[in-house]
């Protein structure tokens, strides 16, 4: 396996809160990528800060989540956000009215990348 250098790219970071969808967004983000999409677990810095230190414990009562997938791709794409949000539409989440994580769009101005 090789690398490459490629130019004017874009990191596309979606934040899911919602893991009922994350089979769907898969299948968005790897037709926008050709297949290369990375997911992690997160989880707030709340909800970690609460457990390290017991008197920050009410921030968990705050709202907002405490658990989500963290999925990023990086893209040639010059508006990926737009892509990904036809896709969806397509298959019948409307990401934007039911807000179920977020989206990030992060221009590259170089990325080396796997060739395979």
């Amino acid at each position: 396996m090789n690398g490459s250098i490629k130019q004017n790219m874009h990191l596309l970071i979606l934040v899911l809160f919602d893991n009922a969808l994350l089979d769907d967004i898969i299948l968005g983000l790897t037709s926008i990528s050709g297949g290369r999409v990375t997911m992690v677990d997160g989880v707030s810095g709340t909800a970690n800060l609460s457990e390290a230190i017991p008197m920050f414990a009410e921030f968990l009562n705050m709202g907002g989540r405490q658990f989500c997938k963290v999925l990023c791709t990086c893209v040639e794409d010059t508006n990926p956000i737009k892509h990904l949000l036809d896709i969806l539409n397509t298959a019948g989440i409307d990401f934007q009215e039911n807000i179920s994580g977020e989206i990030y769009d992060i221009p590259l101005s170089g990325a080396i990348v796997l060739e395979e």
